[in-house]
């Protein structure tokens, strides 16, 4: 590698997307990298989808690496911020994406089933908050985008756990905000709305056509559409503490 190369490498920003193996995450890894990023693709169990993300990265010319790493571990996600830190220099970007669900009604849902949601849904965009924020805040920039939902704000039959975790998330993103505003890093939430990645597409024909029908437009998000919209929002430097709904369901 020729030193201009490698200084042009180096000097890229960074962004941080958790669980990047696959569906939203994936699109965006690809979409950050098209738009000039190096990409840091967190994943923790599906290291084949992680390695496919990675070379579709790099068959396009671009820059990424891969870190599996649990991120509703503080530790785990302690010792993946260093190192980045330590072999990139900074996060620019950081976007808390991965999520689980372990759906059941709240009489039924086992402690575990609710501990697993918040500690994955929740409790690692704090982790992962905190860790990045340090390091932003060093450098008065940087941005932090917070998938959530729209059952956040509305709750839904039988998701008790995975609505509490994404308002708890929408919450997070506006006091988050109004703390590192004053250094320049901006947080913001986006609702992607349903979309046929690998979680939407196990939802019933039913739930589908619910979503349809609440829609004004009768259409399923677009996650192209998406994607750009996120990557656009990682650069503007005067919007934050906002939650984006990314669908035409009215909330």
């Amino acid at each position: 590698m020729t030193w201009g190369l490698k200084y042009t490498l180096m000097n890229k920003e960074i962004v941080l997307i958790t669980g990047a193996s696959r569906g939203i995450g994936a699109r965006l890894a690809l979409e950050f990298a098209s738009s000039g990023y190096f990409v840091i693709i967190n994943f923790l169990k599906e290291d084949e989808k992680a390695s496919e993300v990675l070379k579709k990265i790099k068959a396009q010319g671009a820059e990424a690496q891969t870190v599996k790493a649990d991120i509703s571990d503080p530790v785990q996600v302690r010792n993946m911020v260093r190192d980045i830190v330590k072999s990139r220099g900074r996060i620019d970007v950081l976007v808390n994406n991965a999520g689980i669900t372990k759906n059941r009604t709240i009489a039924k849902m086992s402690e575990t089933e609710w501990d697993d949601v918040i500690r994955t849904d929740l409790s690692a965009v704090f982790y992962l908050t905190r860790e990045c924020s340090k390091i932003m805040i060093k450098n008065k920039s940087g941005s932090i985008i917070n998938i959530s939902s729209i059952i956040g704000l509305r709750g839904q039959f039988g998701t008790g756990n995975y609505s509490s975790a994404k308002a708890g998330v929408i919450s997070l993103t506006k006091s988050s905000a109004k703390e590192l505003g004053r250094f320049k890093v901006r947080v913001n939430a986006v609702l992607p709305g349903y979309h046929l990645t690998d979680m939407g597409q196990n939802s019933t024909k039913d739930y589908l056509d619910k979503v349809k029908q609440e829609s004004v437009l009768s259409e399923t998000t677009d996650i192209d559409e998406l994607s750009r919209f996120i990557v656009f929002l990682s650069k503007i430097k005067t919007v934050s503490g906002q939650v984006f709904n990314w669908d035409s369901r009215v909330i």
